[in-house]
């Protein structure tokens, strides 16, 4: 396994490291370690040498979600420890892991480790609707409403606010030729009827 290793499989791998399976392990600690075991995942974009907690919060609360197997449990306040399913995957992927290149690569690291975190959000959401799915071999299936859903808009959002919305998404994955594409078809269909209102 490579630089392919999610943020906050990442930081599993470093709770384990810890002793995570038997204590609890601070947020900082975490932090420092999943810093030793992947370079450059878990720092500042403009100050490369500091770690960015704000990054590894967010990977250690993805790492306690369901849909990400519920390995984690904890809280920055009493500290992270291995679930019976992160202690099982750490005993199956950390003798691999543990001695793999997990650094960050270069593109990711220059696009900003909360930047990156959001686009990963963003991707995984995006490819989970109806207009992802149809596009683009069935555009006639696609509506205003999936077109809007891509960019949440919701009935309030007109005119500056639709727009911002818009191109906050659009701006994030500007560099991603595929999603590029989808995000200019959906964002022509979103606005189409906020121009007949107009």
């Amino acid at each position: 396994m490579t630089n392919t290793i999610p943020h906050h499989l990442a930081v599993v791998l470093a709770v384990y490291a810890l002793g995570g399976a038997q204590r609890f392990v601070d947020t900082e600690d975490v932090g420092k370690k999943a810093a030793e075991l992947a370079p450059g995942r878990f720092a500042w974009r403009k100050y490369p040498d500091q770690i960015n907690l704000e990054l590894v919060r967010v990977a250690l609360s993805d790492a306690k979600k369901a849909e990400h197997g519920h390995l984690l449990d904890g809280s920055g306040r009493k500290g992270w420890t291995l679930t019976p399913a992160g202690l099982k995957w750490a005993n199956k992927n950390s003798p691999q892991l543990l001695s793999a290149d997990l650094k960050q690569s270069g593109s990711a690291q220059r696009s900003g480790s909360v930047d990156s975190a959001r686009m990963d959000r963003e991707s995984a959401r995006l490819r989970k609707t109806h207009a992802w799915s149809n596009w683009p071999n069935n555009l006639s299936s696609i509506s205003v409403d999936d077109a809007k859903e891509v960019f949440r808009i919701d009935a309030y959002a007109r005119g500056a606010m639709l727009s911002l919305k818009i191109n906050r998404l659009r701006n994030l994955f500007a560099a991603d030729k595929d999603m590029d594409s989808f995000l200019e078809a959906m964002s022509s269909l979103a606005v189409r009827e906020d121009k007949r209102d107009g």
